[in-house]
């Protein structure tokens, strides 16, 4: 009799079918014959009871039950890929290594003064850094893929301990040309009919900006979604429509031709810090908690919404 369970043959063969798009994709990936690829796909999708793919024009279209099971062998593939990451540091270094998991906004603007801050300070440390969205940064802290975790405001995971770092206003991005920028705030039902550009589940915001709009019978069509807010305002200074964020990426832009107004009614994100809440761990996480709450209040004071 078959068994339902899948090798890690199996796994690493979806993962690079989903990465590829293709058999001759994953083969060359996995450096094996494209009939190998097709025969261990079979099988699995056998074994698991459901397709994985649709079979389109020579491409293989991940099944939305696929896509649910790539997320999960993406953090495995993070586990083994930090090890290793590992393995070749202890050849070029005897430096501790920390893994920190962020938002991409927070990595982008907030960390690298914590990483400056730490080596000015402590014994140097080597950073690996991963960029993922709220929910998975807290997971990868309650899994041990990451010691320390900095990220928007979710749900207590248990075992993971928690400190907020600050709370954040929300604010408007524009291209600075827009008809609405002379007004000295914007509310949702100002922005109903604007062209948006919303943000991926990564940043976690959406909830927020869904709950904003609520009262107007919901967000705007959006133009586009992006998953890192710096991409977004990218899009809002191309002119392709507004955007819903705090003031971390400002410093980024530069003279992009964007700016940044206060929404009404004030809604504000919550920045935390996530570390494993165990008396075994062998990393300290206060060191890094002071520092990223300094950084961020030092980020903050340099940004000017327009």
């Amino acid at each position: 009799m078959t068994s339902d369970r899948l090798s890690f043959r199996h796994i690493e063969t979806i993962h690079a079918v989903v990465l590829t798009g293709s058999v001759t994709g994953a083969a060359g990936r996995l450096h094996v014959t494209q009939p190998a690829v097709s025969n261990v796909l079979r099988d699995a999708e056998e074994r698991l009871g459901y397709q994985l793919f649709d079979r389109r024009g020579g491409r293989l279209l991940p099944t939305p039950l696929a896509d649910l099971l790539f997320e999960e062998i993406e953090r495995s593939f993070t586990g083994l890929d930090a090890i290793n990451d590992y393995c070749r540091q202890i050849q070029l270094s005897h430096r501790q290594r920390v893994s920190v998991a962020c938002t991409p906004a927070f990595a982008a603007t907030v960390f690298p003064f914590v990483a400056r801050a730490h080596a000015r300070t402590y014994p140097p440390v080597f950073f690996s850094i991963h960029s993922r969205d709220a929910h998975h940064v807290a997971a990868l802290v309650h899994s041990r893929k990451a010691d320390i975790g900095f990220a928007l405001d979710v749900p207590p995971v248990p075992g993971v301990a928690s400190e907020i770092l600050g709370k954040l206003d929300l604010y408007c991005y524009l291209p600075s040309d827009h008809r609405l920028v002379a007004e000295p705030s914007l509310t949702a039902a100002q922005l109903r009919e604007e062209p948006m550009i919303r943000l991926s589940r990564v940043e976690g915001v959406d909830d927020i900006v869904d709950q904003a709009f609520a009262v107007v019978g919901g967000p705007p069509v959006p133009a586009a979604e992006c998953p890192a807010a710096i991409t977004a305002c990218a899009m809002v200074a191309a002119g392709m429509g507004f955007t819903l964020f705090d003031l971390l990426p400002m410093g980024l832009l530069g003279n992009s031709g964007v700016v940044a107004l206060p929404f009404e009614p004030r809604c504000q994100l919550t920045y935390r810090a996530y570390w494993l809440d165990s008396q075994n761990s062998h990393f300290d996480p206060a060191p890094m908690v002071a520092l990223a709450r300094e950084a961020l209040t030092h980020v903050l004071a340099s940004r000017k919404p327009f």
